[in-house]
């Protein structure tokens, strides 16, 4: 009877303790290591360029004021495109690793693009909210400090980020406006603002002389020379009449400011024409309404016999 020996087969890819001593085993793994280290240095070097530059275009605006739109634009976009590029790179960074390293990336990227379509589906809002401050930072038209009217809502712009608005309300609100909401706003700091002080004017008064005291009025408030410093015209306008009232004829005092100074200079023109008015004896007119009494006369008086209905046939005794 004739033995038979069983020769076992070696597989090519099972993992051999031996293998640990050979050269050609750690220069492998060298090679990995060395390819990880690099992928991770230009990471980091691309990460540092942008920030460089971020930076450098930072120094650029460094000396201009806090409210200034064009250092506003440099701080806020640097920022957003700093978080971007980090995030960007390392993920990149991370997946190229696995790679090199010999894990199969191809289910990893599957998930992760069913994950995000699912994240994509349920956070539909705030994507949309995203998107806007991206593009509400690059379109410049709404800066920190400026006066904004969203919706009910009027007040100092606080902070601006990706997702939100902050508008300080006069009051103290602090107001928290997600970016997708701003479809339409007026903002009162963009160009120039305009100083509209309405005054009326009792019918029984003379009008032209009261226009010609406002045009005075007018006049010295812009010979001032705080305020030829905010004024962007060369003289107020007194413009009349803009409104016949119940009980007032109306004029306004208008001129063209720099924003933000509209309302410290509407309270000094107020101001100065109540005392001018006081000074000169104008009446400055108050609601009034005139009532008429109007009396019914008495109607006929009814005799009984009227009064009664008429007597049918069978009701006589």
């Amino acid at each position: 009877m004739q033995d038979t020996t069983a020769v076992a087969t070696k597989d090519p890819g099972a993992f051999n303790p031996a293998d640990l001593m050979g050269l050609e085993f750690w220069l492998g793994i060298g090679a990995v290591a060395l390819r990880v280290i690099i992928i991770i240095a230009v990471a980091l070097f691309i990460i540092g360029l942008v920030r460089k530059l971020m930076l450098r275009w930072r120094a650029e605006t460094e000396d201009l004021p806090a409210i200034d739109p064009r250092r506003q634009r440099a701080f806020t976009v640097s920022n957003l495109i700093m978080s971007a590029t980090r995030y960007v790179v390392w993920t990149m960074a991370a997946i190229t690793v696995l790679s090199e390293i010999g894990l199969d990336i191809g289910p990893l990227l599957a998930g992760a693009g069913i994950a995000g379509l699912a994240i994509g589906f349920g956070a539909q809002t705030l994507v949309k909210d995203v998107i806007s401050g991206v593009f509400l930072l690059f379109d410049d038209i709404i800066h920190v400090g400026d006066l904004v009217t969203i919706g009910s809502h009027t007040g100092t712009v606080e902070g601006i980020s990706l997702r939100l608005v902050k508008v300080r309300k006069f009051d103290g609100e602090l107001v928290m406006i997600p970016a997708g909401d701003l479809r339409a706003f007026g903002n009162k700091s963009m160009g120039f603002a305009r100083v509209i002080v309405p005054i009326g004017v009792s019918y029984e008064q003379d009008l032209d002389e009261i226009l010609e005291v406002l045009n005075e009025i007018a006049s010295e408030w812009a010979a001032v020379p705080e305020n030829k410093e905010v004024m962007l015209e060369e003289a107020p306008t007194v413009q009349a009449v803009t409104n016949l009232g119940d009980s007032s004829v109306e004029a306004r005092i208008v001129v063209q400011v720099i924003p933000g100074e509209q309302f410290p200079s509407e309270r000094e023109l107020r101001a100065m024409i109540k005392r001018r008015f006081d000074a000169d004896g104008i009446e400055i007119p108050f609601p009034r309404r005139t009532v008429y009494m109007r009396q019914e006369p008495d109607p006929p008086a009814r005799s009984i016999k009227q009064s009664l209905p008429p007597a049918e046939d069978g009701d006589t005794e």
